[in-house]
């Protein structure tokens, strides 16, 4: 009897740590509360929601992604990562978006060494 009851308590916590790898593993990394926003504006992609749960959607190209869904965040991250390098450039304190063309559209100023560092590890900038 008692190896059972071990048996089942082992199943279990196996079954909780596996389910809890998964959850953490399927939410979006953290993103800085002011600077975000404002680049979110410009970059070309939205979530939207769906009767099967979530898509993406590019804003110029109009074409959506349905990616499974303990995948959506981190290819939505995956697409704001390369429009990043390709269209942000940072010089000291100062985040410009470029456009197609490479004109600056606007500029953002970083007030501190933490929305620095946040920037150049989420776009892998330099």
């Amino acid at each position: 009897m008692k190896v059972s009851r071990l048996l089942i308590v082992a199943f279990f916590a196996v079954f909780m740590l596996l389910g809890i790898m998964a959850l953490k593993q399927g939410m979006p990394s953290a993103k800085d509360q002011r600077v975000y926003p404002i680049l979110q504006k410009h970059m070309p992609y939205v979530l939207e929601k769906r009767a099967g749960g979530l898509s993406i959607r590019s804003k110029i190209t109009d074409i959506k992604e349905k990616p499974p869904a303990k995948d959506v965040y981190g290819r939505l991250e995956q697409l704001e990562k390369q429009w990043g390098k390709e269209f942000l450039k940072l010089e000291g304190m100062n985040l410009s978006i470029l456009d197609k063309n490479k004109n600056e559209i606007t500029k953002i100023v970083l007030q501190n060494d933490t929305e620095l560092s946040w920037v150049k590890s989420y776009f892998e900038l330099k």
